[in-house]
Formats: C-alpha cells, sequence, structure tokens
C-alpha cells in the first residue's frame, strides 16, 4: 500500500475522519478499531491542525465511539467556530436521551451516522453487538435525531445467514419513525447497507455481491428507483444509490483489493494519522490495523 501523506494545509480531501477517542461502551461483533488503549486524541492539536485546511471540510468525528468523549460537545462548537462542517458516527446509545440529541444540536451538529444492524430485532442485536438490550436504546436514538430534525444516515452490516432481512426491516423502521416524528428534513435520511469490512476484529462470512443486495433491496422495496452505480478506481468496490419518496439507500459491495483494503483508493475520504497527516482512510487504518 504505497500512498501519500499530506500536510493539512495540502488536503485534497472533502471528508476527514477523526478518531477522538478509542474507547466505546458496546463490544461488536465486527469492529475495524478495537483497540482501547491508545489515549484520547489531543483536542488542542486538533484545532491547530484544522486551522491549517486550505478549505472548508467535512469533519467526521468517529471512534471507536465519540460520545465517550465528555467534552463533544464542546469539539463540534470549535469545529464549526473555525468555519468547517462536522458530523459525528456513532453507535446511538447515548443518543437514546432526548435531552443529549438536544445538547448535540445546540452545539451545532446537524449530521448523525447511526449504527444499526439489526433495525428492531432483538434476536441480530444479541449476535452483532452483544447485546439485546440495546435494541429500544438504538430505536429512541433513531426517533430522537428524527425529532431534532438531525440529517440522519444508518448504517447496516449485513451478514449472510444472520440478518439479511434487514435490508427491508431498517427501511421499514425508518418509514415508520419519519412519520411518527413528524420528520422534516429537506435532505431524505440515508440508509447506507454493506456486508463486513475484514480489518480489525470481524466475523468470518462471505459477503455480498452488489448484484445480490440490489435483487434483496427490489424484492422487498417495490417503490426504489435507481440513482446511479460508482465504482472505485481499482475496480473492486461497488456501490448503488436509490431513492424511493422518503430515503435514499445505499448499497455497497465491500469487495477488498489484493491488499486487503475495502473502497480502496476513494478520493473523498482522507483520516487523520497519529502523526498528523492525512491518508486515505482505510489504507491507513489497514495500516494501522489494532493500532493507530
Amino acid at each position: 500500500m504505497n500512498y501519500l501523506k499530506l500536510e493539512p494545509e495540502e488536503n485534497t480531501y472533502n471528508l476527514l475522519m477523526v478518531d477522538i477517542t478509542h474507547r466505546c461502551n458496546m463490544e461488536c461483533a465486527n469492529c475495524y478499531l478495537p483497540n482501547r488503549i491508545i489515549p484520547d486524541m489531543d483536542v488542542n492539536k486538533l484545532y491547530s491542525f484544522i486551522k491549517r485546511l486550505p478549505s472548508r471540510t467535512i469533519i467526521r468525528l468517529i471512534g471507536a465511539e465519540p460520545t465517550m468523549r465528555k467534552d463533544l460537545f464542546d469539539i463540534i462548537k470549535q469545529i464549526k467556530k473555525l468555519g468547517h462542517n462536522v458530523s459525528v458516527t456513532t453507535n446511538g446509545l447515548k443518543l437514546s436521551s432526548l435531552n443529549y440529541v438536544k445538547k448535540l444540536k445546540q452545539a451545532g451538529l446537524r449530521m448523525i451516522l447511526l449504527s444499526m444492524n439489526g433495525a428492531d430485532d432483538p434476536n441480530y442485536y444479541e449476535i452483532l453487538d452483544s447485546g439485546s438490550i440495546y435494541t429500544k436504546m438504538k430505536v429512541d436514538a433513531l426517533e430522537n435525531c428524527f425529532k431534532q430534525n438531525m440529517l440522519v444516515n444508518t448504517g447496516t452490516i449485513l451478514i449472510r445467514g444472520v440478518n439479511e432481512d434487514c435490508l427491508f426491516k431498517q427501511v421499514d423502521l425508518v418509514r415508520k419513525k419519519i412519520k411518527e416524528t413528524n420528520y422534516k428534513n429537506r435532505i431524505k435520511p440515508i440508509l447506507r447497507f454493506k456486508s463486513v469490512a475484514k480489518l480489525g476484529r470481524y466475523m468470518e462470512t462471505e459477503g455480498f455481491s452488489i448484484i445480490e443486495l440490489e435483487d434483496m433491496l427490489k424484492y422487498y422495496v417495490k417503490d426504489v428507483s435507481l440513482i446511479n452505480i460508482k465504482e472505485s478506481p481499482n475496480h473492486a468496490t461497488l456501490s448503488s444509490f436509490y431513492e424511493t419518496d422518503d430515503v435514499y439507500i445505499r448499497l455497497v459491495d465491500w469487495t477488498q483489493d489484493d491488499d486487503g483494503v475495502p473502497d480502496a483508493n476513494n478520493e473523498k475520504r482522507g483520516r487523520i494519522t497519529q502523526e498528523w497527516k492525512i491518508a486515505p482512510f482505510f489504507e491507513h487504518v489497514k495500516e494501522n490495523e489494532f493500532g493507530y
């Protein structure tokens, strides 16, 4: 994996992934960042780094689990103050509190990516996320984000022989919550479905091809229409983007290249490295597997 590491002034990515913590309050069966012993990111160094970016960028706060940081609200505020957009990728447990979601919005957050591997089915959360108890918390988190009119993305890992029907269960759940909360946002929720990325800790399973995913979607969701199909530069990763009247649906064939990297050569998504430079996201994750 030969790739260029950039100084912040040289950034060409419109989305930067920032691992603000390696701590987590879950123990999922599939986790590309399972190392918990690495210290939290120094936010003052982060702010200094962001100040050097040449143009407005989406800063995606990820982890492990970014809500483990008590200063998350301040981090969001500061990134917004520095003139950049910000999103948070989360397992959603703390967002099961409406008050917590309100505080995120007050801090300036408008975009949430919520991991939901079981829709509203406790059996799937028991297998994939080590606890059926999380089911209600995740559903409540989804509802709370809609109540606050956040731009909501959901992420669902589909495991062959385990939770294939989550593809339509998640669509049904999101549609149900849109109606129940009278959700109003100019951008429809985006529901993302993919196979396991074989990084860090993962379940050994055969992934789904893009054709298999499309066939499942069209069988269960009758009112869906294709927007476009994208192919990665190395032809390894394929993704299809669909829509209905109320949601977008993105399907991803998470095929990995010869180096074991999914979504290789993605020119839009970078990651802040441990040396405070910028590298391609999954290439850097693979290079630092079980570390940072």
